[in-house]
């Protein structure tokens, strides 16, 4: 005689298994769906022209899913506090990823319309600038300590870093309580938005109705090169840097119209905007420590200076020898990629 444990299961049980089944069948046929959704949001947001697509079409739908990506992470901040300092630098990336598109869109939206836009984002990301800049200052300290550590004594620099670390949380929570700069800001997107779809952009224009402005922002950071090589100080390699992280993101924009060569562009503006970007929060460190040099012990500050000192001197000869590199082709012979 069969045991019990073999016997079928009773009717009862087997309903309750065959229900379980079926619930957690659609609990995985709704994670799927939910992936899927958020799969297809990520491909319309993608900053990136597609191939084959209307480049007008696809110059307002980069444009609008910058705008719905920072919209969404400002959104989320504000509900999470912890949040908020993440979600402003993400934000603040978007509106510089949006001023790049309009620059390599310029000669077909036209010069009104460009101005306008340009300014309405350069502004909207000033509004969030201090609680950025009051966190990267931290960063740059701890990024410089632990570089030359086995030159420094325990604890240097403590009393300046509590000090940057009490502002940035202070700016941090001032722009938590401002709700009026967050909601001006959120109000900026929505409007932004608005907009786009009467950005005046040929209906029948290709990829090289975007030429003109990609040549453009090439030519202008060559020029940036030859005045930082020229005179080789914190404003001049601070513009270079601006030139090169407009071209790299004008090379993520039209990556499909040359893939390999746009990529490899891509990359080394990005490593060229890397080094100069950490140089000028090197020198933007030095100010800030002597504004506060009563946050530092006797020695300190020349110490510090010793250190940024060298720091970007490396990181100076860095940027230039990417910049050499980067900026070998003649514009107009580099815009043929697009053209």
């Amino acid at each position: 005689m069969a045991s019990s444990t073999n016997q079928a299961a009773p009717p009862a049980a087997a309903g309750a298994l065959a229900a379980a089944g079926g619930a957690a069948a659609v609990a995985v046929k709704r994670t799927r769906d939910r992936r899927a959704r958020r799969s297809q949001a990520d491909r319309a947001r993608a900053y990136r022209l597609r191939r084959g697509e209307d480049t007008a079409d696809g110059v307002r739908r980069v444009a609008r899913g910058q705008l719905d990506r920072a919209g969404d992470r400002l959104d989320a901040g504000t509900a999470a506090r912890g949040d908020l300092d993440a979600a402003v630098h993400d934000t603040r990336k978007a509106f510089k990823r949006l001023r790049a598109l309009v620059r390599v869109s310029r000669d077909a939206l036209g010069d009104e319309a460009y101005r306008r836009e340009n300014t309405i984002f350069r502004d909207a990301g000033r509004r969030l600038s201090g609680t950025r800049d009051a966190a990267v200052l931290v960063q740059t300290l701890d990024g410089l300590t632990a570089r030359y550590r086995d030159e420094l004594d325990d604890g240097a620099f403590a009393g300046l870093r509590g000090a940057l670390a009490s502002e940035a949380e202070a700016a941090s929570s001032a722009l938590g309580d401002d709700r009026a700069a967050v909601h001006a800001v959120q109000g900026t997107l929505e409007a932004a938005r608005r907009r786009v779809g009467g950005w005046p952009l040929p209906d029948d224009g290709g990829l090289d109705m975007l030429q003109p402005g990609f040549e453009r922002i090439y030519r202008r950071g060559r020029r940036a090169l030859k005045a930082a090589r020229k005179h080789r100080d914190t404003e001049t390699v601070h513009e270079l840097r601006k030139r090169a992280k407009d071209l790299w993101h004008a090379a993520q924009v039209l990556r499909p119209a040359a893939p390999k060569a746009m990529k490899e562009l891509g990359r080394r503006a990005h490593a060229l905007s890397d080094a100069a970007g950490d140089d000028h929060d090197l020198a933007v460190l030095r100010a800030a420590a002597r504004e506060r040099h009563a946050a530092l012990a006797p020695g300190e500050l020349a110490l510090l200076e010793r250190l940024i000192a060298r720091r970007r001197r490396r990181l100076q000869r860095k940027a230039l020898s990417h910049g050499r590199r980067l900026y070998a082709s003649k514009p107009a012979a580099l815009g043929k990629l697009v053209g």
